[in-house]
């Protein structure tokens, strides 16, 4: 299993010389802490409780400003663990945590330098790194020819090493002392009950802050206040950290456009632009997101072209024209307002707007001129748009999917984008159930060259589906009404009968989407087990293997001469990492599907996880077991009996459902705590045994990919190759610890 945790050296250890560059580069710092022996417990809690809040701010702040680390979330979290794996084997030498208020410092200036080129380059990353533009992640398309795009290569790879590279030194040091409390604890079972007790704290005080929609410069400052704290700097020291801190909050609050309010969600950074009278831009992580739409009787009165022909043709009022009912609609990735506001003026009688985040809504709520979610007509939920779908509801005449290519709703766990189970083929179907008789679906998408196959695959799934080829059509833009290509359904065939018919039919007939209408040729559909509807196909994009590969060859350098690949301890604990991480990523990313992909939920699954390793802890220091081959059978087989399990085929609501997902998951991460523990208790070197359980999870992180080829489910079958080959690695260790005993 991964733990957040390491191993180090006696006190005279610590107090060697530094033999690493980087030590040689920033000098030395502290003396060892004197009080180090005093209350062992109490700082392993707190390192602890460092360690895993720094870790989040890190992947939340690093994926909102640059935009490769957004699309492929594991990516700080893998270097986040190469470097806690790192400080692990790296537990003898002088440890100093001013090495990490550097490295975060240094991250802050290399992300927020003040020059537009500069964010313009990071932005680009992603699309560079693809090499072409098949992982469609709405970059802009290259063509990989000539020196020019060699040097923008070249220079992307070197700026997101550079960025890893932070990232694994912020971790290192922290890695390097919860090692070495737990090294010296007269109790290694009970000093690894602190250390998940601290990572908890960590998480919900994180968690607390995103709840309060907190600055990024509130989250850097208690870090730094946390990290001094724990080590009590000599002067010098201090006042460099203050001005490393003082440099960091400057320019974490400096804006290049002076206008621009900024708020953070829990779930992301949100620019808020004012270009005229009521007039607002919002953007996400330093994108595009949404207009709000000014269509009062006011504006209108002053441009009457829009007026003439916004409920005709935009692609928020023309999909009601095809309505025979507007009772109640529902409308899923509300935003800011603008699709409620559009089912307000087409007449709906009751309103029902999905939006997961609580600051766009906000923002709808006292900035869009219209005022939708002050109506009566509108309630507004405050959840996963998913997880609504499947509750019972009273039927609806119109179900709108609003335009949810937000580029930035991402699990922290796992490597897609949350909104993907919105469009996969048992969304649709959840949608289709919740249709009155006579009832339509909307579905709303930017269908970009050279990415038309999207639109052909939205296509294909709903005719499938319904049996029917959808109603499609290209929506352009209306004033501030963007452009949308609008697919439309309905289990009754009255919608083609009014389609047929004018003014509806030259609608149709006058604004083709773009790309063929048929099945031929179409992407395969995105489902809840391959969710993947930015990528073409079942193949890892170029983007993911370019990345990867920066990764390995950036974690092969730095653990050079550290591993030791002949000790079999060396395997046991890489396996047990590498199956963990995917356990750890598959339990999170399906209780999404039943509870919803929220902040709230994901807290509450890594909380229970380290709950019930808790207990496994409590477990193995009452009962000491002797044997363990039978707790890695029983894990093996939870885990091949939780990949057979047709869950989805259970009776039950969706919330019953993810509650017995959840009990069967406990059950392996169970047995792979007992294992676990157990093996860390008797290991004799246990800083080699966590740094090779952390570069284990790397590993695993890693093996996520072939979710692109296999499908989620598979990561399951791919958990339970690696825990037996912890199981036959423990079976060879116990042969050489006989073996070197006698």
């Amino acid at each position: 299993m991964v733990a957040r945790s390491s191993t180090a050296a006696s006190p005279e250890q610590a107090s060697l010389p530094r033999s690493s560059s980087l030590g040689q580069l920033l000098g030395d710092f502290f003396a060892p802490p004197a009080r180090l022996s005093r209350h062992p417990l109490w700082l392993l809690w707190a390192v602890s409780f460092a360690a895993l809040y720094v870790e989040v701010l890190m992947i939340r702040w690093i994926g909102t400003e640059i935009r490769v680390f957004a699309y492929f979330q594991n990516l700080a979290l893998i270097a986040c663990f190469l470097g806690f794996g790192l400080g692990c084997f790296w537990s003898e030498r002088r440890k100093n945590l001013f090495y990490s208020l550097a490295a975060m410092s240094v991250l802050v200036a290399g992300v927020q330098l003040p020059l537009a080129t500069w964010h313009e380059f990071l932005r680009m990353l992603s699309s560079v790194l693809s090499l072409s533009p098949d992982a469609a992640l709405w970059g802009i398309g290259k063509n990989p020819a000539g020196w020019t795009y060699a040097l923008e290569l070249t220079a992307a790879v070197i700026a997101v090493a550079c960025f890893l590279l932070l990232l694994v030194i912020v971790m290192v040091p922290l890695g390097q002392w919860v090692g070495f409390y737990l090294d010296h604890a007269s109790r290694v079972v009970t000093a690894y009950s602190v250390n998940l007790l601290g990572s908890l704290a960590g998480i919900w005080v994180f968690a607390g802050m995103a709840f309060l929609w907190l600055p990024p410069r509130v989250w850097f400052a208690g870090a730094f206040a946390v990290l001094l704290w724990i080590e009590r700097p000599r002067l010098k020291t201090a006042l460099a950290s203050a001005a490393l801190l003082a440099l960091g909050l400057w320019l974490l609050g400096f804006k290049m456009i002076p206008s621009v309010r900024t708020l953070w969600s829990p779930y992301q950074k949100l620019d808020v632009r004012s270009w005229g009278h009521r007039q607002y831009t919002i953007y996400v992580n330093n994108t595009g997101y949404m207009t709000i739409a000014n269509m009062t009787p006011a504006l209108l009165a002053r441009n009457p072209n829009i007026n003439a022909i916004y409920r005709k043709i935009s692609s928020y009022d023309a999909p009601f024209r095809f309505a025979s009912h507007m009772g109640r609609v529902l409308i899923v990735g509300a935003g800011a307002g603008n699709d409620a506001a559009a089912a307000l003026r087409n007449g709906a009688r009751h309103v029902d707007a999905v939006e997961i985040d609580p600051v766009i809504y906000h923002l709808g709520l006292t900035l869009h001129p219209e005022h939708p979610y002050r109506s009566p007509r509108v309630r507004v939920i405050l959840t996963d748009a998913r997880a609504f779908l499947r509750r019972p509801h009273r039927p609806y005449d119109v179900i709108v999917f609003g335009l949810l290519d937000s580029h930035t709703e991402f699990s922290d766990f796992s490597n897609m984008r949350i909104d993907n189970y919105v469009y996969t083929r048992q969304a649709f179907r959840e949608a289709q159930r919740q249709l009155a008789p006579g009832g339509i679906l909307v579905v709303k998408f930017e269908v970009r060259y050279p990415w038309e196959w999207m639109g052909q695959r939205f296509y294909a799934m709903l005719d499938r589906l319904f049996g029917r080829p959808p109603v499609v059509f290209f929506a352009p833009t209306v004033g501030e009404l963007v452009s949308a290509t609008v697919f439309i359904e309905s289990n009754s065939p009255a919608l083609w009968e009014r389609a047929a018919r004018p003014p509806l039919a030259h609608l149709i007939a006058s604004h083709p989407p773009g790309f063929p209408l048929t099945l031929q040729g179409a992407p395969p559909p995105a489902t809840d087990n391959w969710p993947y509807v930015y990528n073409r196909g079942h193949f890892v994009p170029r983007t993911y293997l370019t990345v990867s590969l920066i990764l390995l060859a950036l974690a092969a350098l730095l653990t050079r001469g550290v591993l030791e690949p002949k000790n079999p301890s060396t395997w046991h604990f890489f396996f047990l990492g590498a199956g963990f991480l995917l356990l750890e990523t598959q339990m999170v990313s399906r209780l999404a599907l039943y509870f919803g992909a929220t902040w709230i939920v994901n807290c509450v699954a890594l909380s229970a996880i380290l709950s019930v390793l808790l207990v496994a802890n409590l477990f193995v220091e009452r009962s000491q077991p002797r044997r363990l081959m039978p707790y890695y059978l029983l894990l093996i087989a939870t885990l091949i009996g939780n990949y057979l399990f047709p869950w989805e085929s259970l009776p039950y609501s969706a919330r019953t459902v993810g509650l017995l997902l959840s009990a069967a998951y406990a059950a392996p991460i169970f047995f792979a705590g007992v294992v676990f523990t157990e093996m860390f208790r008797r290991s004799a070197h246990k800083a080699t045994a966590f740094g090779s359980n952390i570069v284990g999870a790397v590993a695993g992180g890693l093996a996520e990919n072939l979710s692109f080829v296999f499908g989620m489910k598979l990561l399951l079958v791919v958990a339970a190759v690696f825990y037996l080959s912890a199981a036959l690695c423990g079976r060879r260790l116990a042969n050489f610890i006989g073996s070197a005993s006698s």
